[in-house]
């Protein structure tokens, strides 16, 4: 027989009152190791630290002629039983003497070797083996005793498409096992906090701690939510929309904060009782005084997750509100916060900044790209000006021209039932004379009230003989030069069917990818890009929500007024997890609505240096004046000459620079006041 003092599920221990048991738990505690032993019918718990002899098959349970047996579990008189088994009065005193005697015991020995290694050396002297039964028993009773232990994560077997990364890891079993599920993920931007929330959310379900979660985001956000549960996590989620809402009809619900909080669903939300909930965007709850602080103050969810990497802006009151949503009085009462960490005059500026993120750590996890060493690919941008054909600028010219008539004619309701279909039609001609020309028929065919008919047929009559397309030349010249995977990016279905004829006319091998295909044929596109396919043409609609990081190489053949979309096409490829160079090409043609969009987000936003996720926290300090593509396309309608029309788009770039310097100015406040999580 040997002793040990490291034990397994499964292992058979003797002791000399009650013979021969089987471990069938081991119990990791603060101050104490616990076994639970079963004795014939009955369950005892002794000391895991105590040397207890291992049995092996056919054992007898007489000790070992040199096996130690400590006075602490002699019998002794009071509460103490003297037979190792645990009794919280004596348990640390036992513990003490036992190791006391089996350093004596062991003194003057020429090898020390750990109990493990003398098992094993003395099993294969004697050439015994194990009963495999026993073995499997033990084996299985392991797994089940630790298959729901607080330090794994049972999660992560399930997700499908996620690469997991150390700092997401630590982040959830974190928020598990000290936070208690209530927790401000403030990773920088493109950390990815959403993945965390998710492994989270997984996990609770997964230990039936929960059964229902709200999500609470932006209106525009929902379905990329509902899309992102539903693939990576496997989780059925509803989003609620409408007068009716989905509150109590589903366990897993998605909804924007405007939603959830409006009088119409607020109480019905609450009744609900949701276990869950999780913010995204949470910097919208900073001030304590909107209804949407309110709403998440008075929904009393056992757990919750707000997320944001900006939770302090303008006032350290902002960072105060937050934590009191997660843990009240975690920071003292504002009085005490004040007081304590806030300088008077300036409330923006921190005192006790140590003490201060020692306080906000029991709340907050936030993770640095400099500090998770993960590697971001640099972003190789080139934009290729191209000058039009003059036949192609004279119809660019003459068709904006009449949009900016029609809507500026003075007859309002011309102007409103037209307006977004000239939009649409303004952005199709920075595309393609191909995507333009559709509309163009279509609205002159259709003789509609309020609009030129005579005029339409003739721009629709010469976008339709003109066959000089010189963007589509350019592409085909690009992409002959190209030696990797590329995707080539348009927002509109007929600019794709014109690349990809013009590319299989070159010889050229492509493939289409757009929201008209079914999953299948999706997934077959994608399987043949994987594959022989060096160039695939995708709409948006068709890239969303994929990973393309295989390929390494985006071209923008058209340039979407929203830089998030621009954003969002760069973000199939350049995300985090990429770990090769992503190579940027944009085609814009010169004095066009697109070659202003792309000064702009080239040398004020400076959108291609960003990581995926800055430039919509860029915007976000400059969205309060409204819709990025209603502000471009404003100018470009109101404007009365080209002079006009440079300083108004020179003034707005200014705007959004500023912006970009406060959002820089805000990353340095949270990187000097908030705690960071270190590997």
């Amino acid at each position: 027989m040997t002793t040990a003092t490291s034990y397994q599920v499964g292992q058979r221990i003797v002791h000399p009152r009650f013979g021969v048991g089987l471990v069938v738990e081991v119990r990791h505690g603060r101050g104490s190791d616990v076994l639970e032993v079963v004795f014939g019918t009955e369950l005892k718990r002794l000391s895991a630290r105590i040397a207890w002899e291992l049995a092996g098959d056919g054992a007898e349970h007489t000790p070992a002629p040199n096996a130690v047996l400590p006075e602490a579990l002699a019998p002794a008189d009071g509460d103490g039983n003297g037979d190792g088994e645990v009794d919280d009065s004596t348990l640390e005193e036992a513990e003490e003497e036992a190791a006391r005697a089996i350093r004596e015991a062991s003194q003057g020995s020429i090898w020390h070797a750990d109990e493990t290694t003398t098992a094993l050396v003395e099993r294969w002297v004697g050439g015994g083996t194990g009963a495999p039964e026993l073995f499997t028993a033990g084996y299985r009773a392991e797994r089940l005793s630790a298959w729901a232990a607080a330090d794994r994560l049972l999660s992560l077997e399930s997700l499908r498409g996620v690469e997991r990364f150390p700092h997401q890891l630590r982040a959830a079993l974190r928020v598990i096992k000290d936070l208690g599920g209530r927790a401000l993920l403030a990773d920088e931007v493109g950390l990815g906090k959403t993945i965390e929330a998710g492994i989270i959310l997984k996990e609770y379900l997964l230990r039936g701690q929960i059964r229902t979660a709200l999500v609470l985001t932006p209106a525009s956000l929902c379905e990329q939510w509902a899309e992102e549960l539903k693939d990576k996590f496997e989780l059925d989620f509803v989003v609620s929309r409408g007068a009716e809402g989905a509150w109590g009809s589903h366990p897993l619900v998605i909804a924007s904060l405007e939603t959830a909080r409006h009088a119409r669903h607020r109480s019905r939300v609450r009744r609900v009782g949701f276990d869950l909930v999780i913010v995204d965007e949470a910097h919208r709850l900073r001030n304590h005084l909107t209804l949407g602080w309110k709403f998440i103050n008075e929904l009393g969810a056992r757990y919750l997750l707000l997320l944001t990497a900006t939770p302090v802006q303008n006032d350290l009151r902002e960072l105060y509100n937050l934590v009191t949503l997660l843990r009240p009085g975690a920071v003292g009462t504002f009085a005490q916060f004040r007081a304590e960490f806030m300088t008077a005059g300036d409330r923006l500026k921190p005192r006790n900044t140590e003490k201060l993120r020692q306080l906000l750590a029991t709340v907050m996890i936030r993770a640095q790209r400099a500090s998770t060493n993960l590697k971001f690919p640099k972003r190789h941008v080139k934009t290729i000006t191209l000058d039009l054909s003059e036949e192609e600028a004279q119809l660019y010219h003459d068709v904006s021209d009449f949009v900016i008539r029609t809507i500026d004619a003075g007859d309002e309701d011309v102007a409103r039932r037209w307006y977004f279909t000239l939009v649409v039609l303004q952005k199709e001609l920075g595309s393609s004379i191909a995507a333009a020309r559709k509309t163009l028929t279509h609205l002159a065919n259709k003789a509609q009230t309020g609009l030129e008919t005579r005029t339409l047929r003739a721009l629709a009559e010469r976008a339709t003989k003109l066959e000089d397309h010189t963007k589509v030349r350019a592409l085909v010249k690009l992409l002959k030069g190209l030696d990797d995977k590329a995707i080539v990016f348009t927002q509109f279905r007929a600019s794709q069917e014109e690349i990809a004829k013009a590319l299989t006319a070159e010889g050229i091998a492509n493939q289409v990818f757009h929201g008209e295909q079914t999953w299948q044929e999706k997934e077959e596109a994608l399987d043949r890009f994987r594959g022989p396919i060096p160039f695939l043409i995708s709409t948006e609609t068709g890239g969303e929500g994929r990973n393309l990081q295989f390929a390494h190489i985006v071209v923008n053949y058209d340039l979407p007024w929203n830089p998030m979309r621009v954003e969002q096409r760069i973000g199939r490829v350049h995300r985090l997890g990429q770990t090769s160079d992503v190579s940027i090409f944009n085609l814009v043609a010169r004095d066009t609505i697109e070659s202003y969009v792309m000064e702009i987000l080239e040398k004020k936003i400076r959108l291609f240096e960003l990581v995926v996720g800055e430039v919509e926290e860029i915007l976000g300090h400059w969205e309060p004046e409204g819709s990025f593509e209603d502000a471009v396309f404003k100018i470009w309608v109101e404007s009365k000459d080209e002079d006009q029309r440079s300083r108004k788009y020179a003034d707005f770039a200014a705007r959004l620079a500023a912006a970009r310097k406060r959002y820089v100015e805000e990353q340095e406040l949270q990187k000097a006041l908030l705690p960071e999580e270190r590997s």
